[in-house]
């Protein structure tokens, strides 16, 4: 990938090639929900309606072929109980309350059986959840597993998504085609923040540039970003 600068401004990681299965990497799908990508919703914004349909169909693509080989898909679902400290102390407006339209994944993306769904109360779907429990089942070593994450918003919930795998050691991998975000802006900062050389194992891919195996050989050498 060559050296990374030593200033953030305008810079932003080049896109990597991968090869994923079953035996490497999990599929993450953080708040592809109503309230941020279907008209009605709370967050949903002008920005939205520009580029939610291609977002959806990019995590709808990704997400069926890594079905097909038995990748495993996680999705992050928020929702709140009202009686969170944000609400009740910081004076944020209530929402994404538990239970309501808002709240359920779009339809398009709508997880089977086999997928497995987490609730977060906050923007970190680590922060008293059931995620790093549900990872150490499925992951034997984090330093040998892709973390590929899609969603939004790519300046909050995936981002927090995406530090919180950089710091449990996995290969971390943000789709580009695949998030949403409430500014362009917005996206532009968090991608040149997760572009600093600070974060050394996240990198930033895009659903096509994801080829995906039926064979589940681990992690090759040769494949591991930037080598």
């Amino acid at each position: 990938m060559g050296s990374f600068p030593t200033t953030l401004r305008g810079f932003v990681k080049s896109l990597q090639d991968l090869r994923i299965n079953s035996g490497n990497s999990v599929i993450v799908i953080v708040d592809a929900q109503n309230e941020f990508l279907k008209p009605g919703g709370k967050w949903y914004s002008e920005t939205s309606a520009q580029i939610a349909p291609g977002v959806i169909s990019a995590i709808r693509g990704i997400t069926e072929r890594a079905r097909n080989v038995g990748i495993p898909i996680i999705y992050i679902q928020s929702v709140r109980t009202l009686k969170e400290l944000e609400f009740t102390v910081f004076g944020r407006e209530p929402n994404l309350e538990l239970g309501t339209w808002g709240t359920e994944i779009v339809e398009e993306l709508k997880p089977l059986k086999e997928d497995i769904i987490v609730h977060k109360y906050s923007h970190d779907p680590f922060f008293k959840t059931e995620f790093d429990e549900v990872l150490e089942r499925l992951v034997p070593d984090p330093t040998k597993y892709y973390a590929i994450v899609a969603g939004g918003a790519i300046n909050v919930c995936v981002y927090h998504t995406l530090l919180g795998f950089y710091l449990r050691n996995y290969w971390t991998v943000v789709l580009v085609d695949s998030i949403f975000y409430s500014s362009p802006s917005g996206k532009q900062t968090a991608l040149e923040q997760l572009s600093w050389k600070a974060y050394p194992s996240i990198f930033l891919s895009r659903s096509d540039l994801v080829e995906i195996s039926n064979i589940s050989e681990g992690m090759q050498p040769s494949l591991i970003p930037g080598s």
